[in-house]
């Protein structure tokens, strides 16, 4: 019997959110950043879909969906094709309409470009264990003359994305970009988001 959440590479829609892990170097010091954050899901890496993918005129694939992703060296758009494993999930915003989700999209693709922040780990640390100063919310909400993060790590990426869009994804009081992975994939969920899992 087929998963019904289960879709095709192909069916991936613009402001879809993708969750998976990083290997390597990287993807160490990204672990150890959320477990330092309390994030023990297995989620490591954020991105979002800005571009579906292109059939060809023999009705196959022609071109792969897109995404907008951080990465240390500067936020970029890439291939959904190399993000697409099980050991990927997507998640779509059905709770919202086509034409909010592609304002999703369109955000993301404006953040291409954008710095790495690796000091908000240290500031989102700081936060978890309780300090609270001005400076540190100031730090970690910082935005250039558009309203876009001056430094983003993937997950605030992918919320500062949302909240352009009109999505309030948290509605606790915190820091529009104040989010690590694991929270914005199971809060995506509880406000109305679908898991999509590639099959």
């Amino acid at each position: 019997m087929s998963d019904p959440d289960a879709v095709g590479l192909m069916d991936l829609q613009p402001g879809d959110i993708g969750f998976g892990p990083i290997d390597g170097a990287v993807g160490l010091f990204v672990g150890f950043g959320q477990a330092i954050l309390g994030d023990d899901s297995r989620f490591r890496h954020v991105f979002v879909v800005t571009k579906a993918g292109q059939l060809g005129p023999n009705g196959l694939p022609a071109e792969a969906p897109e995404v907008v992703e951080a990465m240390p060296s500067g936020a970029r758009v890439a291939s959904a094709a190399d993000r697409w494993s099980d050991r990927y999930v997507y998640v779509r915003l059905e709770a919202y309409p086509q034409e909010v989700r592609d304002q999703v999209a369109y955000h993301a693709l404006q953040m291409a470009g954008t710095p790495y922040g690796f000091s908000d780990y240290l500031a989102l640390a700081l936060k978890r264990l309780g300090i609270r100063l001005r400076l540190l919310d100031n730090w970690i909400s910082r935005v250039d003359p558009y309203g876009y993060p001056v430094r983003a790590i993937c997950s605030q990426l992918a919320d500062a994305a949302c909240t352009r869009a009109g999505i309030k994804v948290f509605r606790d009081g915190r820091l529009s970009q104040d989010v690590i992975p694991g929270a914005l994939f199971y809060q995506l969920l509880r406000i109305g988001g679908k898991a999509l899992w590639p099959s």
